[in-house]
């Protein structure tokens, strides 16, 4: 299958050359210059810190909150200090970014009478805990901000895709994109019953799928692993730039489905316990289980009804066969 490369946003490579050589002004064109020139901090200057913890998948949902506050507030710069990065790169809403506890001289730089600081937790507000709305729409109203919509946005130059090509070595079979767990290291278990595929699902789609596809198993090292896949894991960057060059995709509520929607990927996503209509986008196909509750232990819980790490004393199904294989490998096939 052809690359989607009309749905990839990029950047010039003369943009980017001249953010790391701004003293070759004169060997680039007009647009790099401005470009180039909106990144001094000038005394006049105002900004907005916009500061947001937590998941990969939570930052990239983020780039939908920092569009509505450019819109609401044109003239101010954005400074966004965030546990990951990897989305903020070239994005044209951000002044400057900075990953947590990296943050050498901030107050200095940004902080003066007029800038307006964004820096509340939208998982404790009450529409986010009552799954009332879309994160970032209940993300936007906490702060005031008119909302712009869900879609979030990824940025990537030619040199990024190339790279990535090259670190998987096209072989001529087309790809698929699998994410099976996710969570961080502090994760109560390797698996999440809570938002995990199953991984006695997951290794009937690969049977499936690997006569026809090269399927290529987005996780750590320490996740579970599947037979007929290769393991991808690379810099958040690089990983990105692999989304473009696939056929394929099926994801778990993780930020595999959140990259996806910011590069225009439609993908098949398999959702256990969070809601699409929170964390999720429309242009997927989204698949909930078709197994039901047959008990509710609710002792640990306290705003949220379970927890994302998925507790084992919390699983509310007799089967762990949660989800029609055959609707699975239907709407996978029938990804645009």
């Amino acid at each position: 299958m052809a690359e989607k490369k009309d749905a990839v946003k990029t950047v010039p490579n003369s943009e980017i050359n001249f953010k790391a050589n701004p003293e070759r002004k004169s060997a680039i064109d007009e647009q790099s210059n401005i470009i180039a020139d909106d990144v001094k901090i000038r005394d006049d200057d105002e900004y907005i810190i916009f500061h947001s913890e937590g998941g990969h998948g939570k930052q990239i949902l983020a780039t939908a909150v920092i569009r509505a506050i450019k819109k609401k507030y044109p003239k101010k710069k954005i400074v966004w200090t965030t546990s990951w990065d990897g989305p903020a790169f070239y994005n044209p809403n951000i002044f400057r970014f900075y990953t947590l506890n990296h943050v050498q001289y901030f107050f200095t730089d940004y902080i003066k009478e007029d800038t307006k600081i964004l820096r509340q937790e939208v998982y404790f507000t009450e529409d986010h805990i009552m799954n009332r709305k879309h994160i970032t729409e209940s993300w936007c109203d906490m702060f005031d901000i008119p909302y712009d919509g869900y879609k979030p946005e990824i940025y990537l130059n030619p040199r990024e895709i190339e790279i990535a090509r090259d670190k998987i070595k096209p072989d001529g079979r087309p790809i698929m994109l699998l994410q099976t767990h996710g969570g961080g290291g502090n994760q109560y278990s390797k698996k999440s019953w809570y938002r995990d595929l199953p991984i006695e699902i997951a290794q009937k789609l690969v049977n499936y799928f690997a006569k026809s596809y090269r399927i290529l198993h987005i996780r750590n090292g320490d996740q579970p692993a599947l037979q007929n896949v290769e393991i991808l894991n690379l810099p958040h960057r690089e990983l990105y730039a692999v989304f473009p060059l696939s056929a394929k995709r099926i994801f778990i509520d993780s930020f595999a489905q959140h990259v996806a929607a910011a590069l225009g990927l439609q993908s098949t996503v398999l959702w256990v316990g969070n809601k699409p209509e929170v964390f999720g986008y429309p242009e997927h196909i989204n698949i909930l289980p078709n197994a039901q509750y047959t008990r509710e232990l609710t002792k640990f819980s306290y705003l949220d009804k379970f927890s994302i790490d998925g507790q084992i004393q919390q699983f509310p199904y007799d089967t762990v066969n949660l989800f029609d294989i055959n609707e699975i490998i239907e709407a996978v096939n029938r990804q645009k």
